[in-house]
């Protein structure tokens, strides 16, 4: 994927930082772009708004017929995804 494809998330996606991540994700779809990267080396933390504003990002992506992954998890956060059950929504790579 191209350079201007991937997203490089924050170090903590909670409820003070969520509203950008959500909106930094939607101009993606806003400039057409539906297959992404969301690059999260630097995150070690991600609360449910977080997790929301993947899901919301994901269904746009599925309707255009987009692939969106989800790159360089930590092991904490990976543990927040497969609690949740969003391992299995998302497409998350190693």
């Amino acid at each position: 994927m191209a350079e201007e494809n991937v997203y490089k998330a924050e170090k903590r996606i909670d409820i003070k930082t969520a509203p950008k991540f959500s909106e930094d994700l939607k101009a993606f779809a806003d400039k057409g772009i539906y297959d992404l990267v969301v690059d999260m080396a630097e995150t070690v933390y991600i609360s449910s708004v977080g997790l929301r504003a993947l899901l919301t990002m994901q269904k746009e992506v599925n309707k255009h017929g987009g692939v969106m992954l989800i790159r360089n998890v930590s092991e904490t956060v990976r543990s927040v995804f497969d609690v949740t059950g969003f391992s299995g929504l998302l497409t998350l790579e190693d």
